[in-house]
């Protein structure tokens, strides 16, 4: 009979130590929460809201490409909305009308003639003529705009002798003046081009700003206006200026839509650790998904992404009737069980 009862005491305090352990590794927390894919469609209609066409272009189309939305019929009308809304030829005039007279546009219709108003000088003219009526009337005169026009005067002459070497001077000193006009432009940038506009003017060479401003000049290619715009926004000297072109030349085109996703944080990935198809996927989970994929490496990324399902051994064991019985026993009880079992065997 005593062998019997210390048989029982022994199954009990088993069986108790096993639903006590069970129990707590349900509650404990996965290794990984669950990520959640952005949803792009409403900053892309705040965007629209805001006459933001190729941000919200740029934007949607990233996720389009690297994300989950190819086979959303929302996300893919929304973007032939956007591309109608771009395509119209009263919009496209407008866009050309800002670039010939006020050296600024986010189109690249808009931009083309802003360039071709600069290359052809009528862009550094006006603006000269504009910053010198400003301090004839005692206004404030831009004094970025001032060097750049001039730079840009300088590289007109260069760019004809040197039969079109010169020209990405041209384009990024009609860049630079766009940022300046849309309020872009960092205060530190402008005044190291009023610095390089002095050099040129002493040395009456292109040279001191020729390497820069070829260097910025891919930068908005690989790009684009608005990719560069935000580059140049996180920037506060030549060192973070620097690691935005390594930014520019890593992600291209994707550069923008991933300056909105990971924000002040993005110049951190400018050499991601991953491969470039794994991080453009992870940003499409936000800044988490880009954080986790630079921890974890790509492979145990993607397994991270499956979301882990526990399953309790009570349930397995003593079946669905069986675990739903002893789920109405509290914790205590358990307890009290392997107190009573352990004084039994001892």
């Amino acid at each position: 009979m005593r062998i019997f009862i210390k048989l029982l005491a022994f199954l009990v305090l088993l069986v108790s130590f096993f639903v006590i352990y069970d129990r707590y590794e349900m509650r404990e927390p996965v290794a990984f929460e669950a990520l959640h894919q952005i949803d792009p469609l409403p900053k892309t209609k705040k965007l629209i809201s805001q006459n933001r066409l190729v941000e919200a272009d740029e934007y949607l189309s990233f996720f389009i490409d690297h994300g989950y939305l190819k086979n959303n019929e929302k996300a893919q009308a929304l973007l032939i909305e956007i591309k109608r809304k771009r395509e119209d030829l009263e919009y496209r005039a407008k866009k050309i009308a800002d670039g010939i007279l006020e050296g600024k546009s986010d189109e690249l219709d808009g931009q083309i003639a802003a360039g071709i108003s600069d290359f052809f000088l009528f862009g550094d003219l006006r603006d000269l003529t504009i910053e010198g009526y400003h301090k004839l009337t005692n206004q404030e005169v831009d004094e970025v705009l001032v060097a750049l026009s001039a730079i840009g005067v300088a590289a007109t002459g260069m760019t004809v002798i040197s039969g079109g070497t010169s020209a990405p001077v041209k384009g990024a000193t009609s860049f630079l003046k766009f940022a300046k006009k849309s309020g872009k432009l960092p205060k530190w940038l402008g005044k190291y081009l009023i610095k390089l506009s002095k050099q040129v003017k002493k040395t009456k060479d292109l040279k001191p700003v020729k390497t820069f401003l070829t260097d910025m000049y891919d930068m908005t290619k690989l790009s684009g206006v608005s990719g560069s715009l935000k580059l140049l926004s996180h920037t506060k000297d030549l060192k973070s200026l620097k690691k935005a072109m390594v930014f520019s030349k890593t992600f291209g085109k994707n550069s923008s839509a991933l300056l909105s996703i990971l924000g002040k944080d993005a110049l951190k990935y400018a050499n991601p650790k991953v491969s470039k198809k794994a991080f453009l996927y992870a940003s499409t989970y936000g800044k988490a998904g880009v954080k986790r994929v630079t921890k974890l490496g790509e492979k145990r990324f993607l397994k991270s992404l499956i979301k882990p399902v526990k399953v309790s051994r009570v349930a397995k064991v003593f079946g669905k009737n069986g675990s739903a019985i002893l789920k109405i026993i509290p914790d205590g009880i358990f307890y009290i069980l392997v107190l009573i079992s352990l004084m039994i065997l001892v």
